[in-house]
């Protein structure tokens, strides 16, 4: 009898609380799954502009170290650039790390289907004012270095300075998601941007502040 009784006395739970849980479940699924998709969309592009300035300070570093010129050379169609030494002076790696193959980055193929050069930003930080709070300009191309003829590229010298200043922007095409890579002086200083921007909010506060890191202005900022 008081076995019966036990049994009899545990309770379980009905189907109305089993759909209500389910319900709730469902609805934070609803709630979450697009964010965690922003999520991933924004940490694809800042990763694939913060390799690309990897590889930039790994060319400088191989420059140096091999007492050559280094380049990347950017296939913007394409949506890849190309790392390697340069010997001719012709714009096109010839090798990699001493005499090894040229190493190629694939956006795409790399980052995701929806990583590509460009920007629905309708300014960018200009690199071509370096010495100060950077102003406003068109974007001008999503990879532009000024004095290039040819192969658009960066050159990185044996001394460690660059060739030319410059700037690539990377972007998630569905999100709108932006960070530009500036290359702002001769002696090769890199930094590191944030649109502040997606392709719900084109246009975004413009504050100015260049005093206190980090640095906003005309809708970007400074992240490195």
């Amino acid at each position: 009898m008081l076995k019966n009784y036990i049994i009899r006395d545990k309770k379980g739970y009905s189907l109305v609380e089993l759909l209500v849980v389910m319900a709730m479940i469902g609805i934070l699924a609803i709630i979450g799954v697009p964010r965690y998709s922003d999520f991933v969309a924004k940490g694809n592009v800042r990763r694939a502009t913060n390799d690309l300035l990897q590889n930039a300070r790994l060319a400088s570093t191989l420059a140096i170290k091999e007492n050559r010129n280094y380049i990347i050379a950017f296939n913007e169609g394409g949506n890849s650039y190309s790392v390697g030494f340069d010997t001719d002076n012709d714009g096109i790696p010839e090798g990699y790390d001493g005499n090894g193959p040229v190493r190629v980055v694939n956006l795409q193929a790399a980052y995701g289907n929806n990583i590509a050069f460009g920007t629905l930003a309708s300014n960018v930080p200009d690199y071509q004012q370096p010495n100060q709070c950077p102003a406003c300009s068109g974007s001008g191309g999503s990879v532009l270095f000024a004095g290039n003829t040819g192969v658009v590229r960066e050159i990185f010298n044996p001394d460690g300075s660059v060739a030319f200043i410059g700037h690539v922007i990377i972007n998630h095409t569905v999100k709108g998601y932006s960070y530009i890579l500036r290359v702002r002086y001769l002696s090769g200083k890199l930094d590191l941007w944030m649109w502040d921007g997606d392709i719900d909010n084109q246009s975004p506060p413009e504050p100015v502040e260049c005093l206190n890191p980090p640095i906003k202005y005309c809708g970007w900022t400074e992240i490195r």
